[in-house]
């Protein structure tokens, strides 16, 4: 099944009847594939050219951290990883990508927070609203500079010193 990027809310791992799946996430509907999430962020990142390795050296030079790195797609589609669940089985994903720009609000709530999405989309997050909102934040800044980088002053971006 080809995954439509462009259109793509958001996607977590999810456990289904045949096991672990992706859940993909788009305005008004939501499909699994039978794939893993480290799968669907090969394809992404084949698709758009990313390499990831050179992305978790970007993130560890702005953030600080080389885990848990956003996926700048192009300019305007960052997806953002938040926890979704407790994997049940060690080696079982936990983190989900999130549309940075699809995203109204985080809400704190009983055991994790509540993700509101553009469209009405509304899902659990195993994080508190701060981990959340720290992620958020992390995820906007690294995008202003990794497409800064590239793009220069056509990203409204200044000169960046290092």
């Amino acid at each position: 099944m080809a995954i439509d990027f462009t259109a793509l809310l958001a996607f977590y791992p999810s456990y289904a009847a045949s096991g672990m799946v992706t859940r993909l996430v788009y305005g008004e509907s939501q499909c699994d594939v039978n794939t893993t999430i480290g799968t669907v962020v090969k394809q992404a990142c084949r698709q758009y050219a990313l390499d990831r390795r050179a992305l978790a050296n970007a993130a560890h030079f702005v953030c600080g951290k080389r885990n848990l790195v956003p996926l700048p797609l192009c300019v305007g589609r960052t997806f953002v990883p938040l926890k979704v669940h407790a994997p049940l089985i060690d080696g079982d994903s936990a983190y989900g990508y999130f549309l940075l720009q699809a995203i109204v609000r985080v809400e704190a709530g009983e055991g994790g927070s509540m993700l509101y999405l553009a469209g009405g989309v509304t899902l659990p997050i195993l994080q508190r609203r701060s981990t959340a909102m720290n992620h958020l934040a992390r995820a906007a800044l690294f995008e202003k500079v990794f497409w800064g980088k590239r793009l220069g002053a056509a990203m409204g971006g200044g000169v960046f010193m290092g």
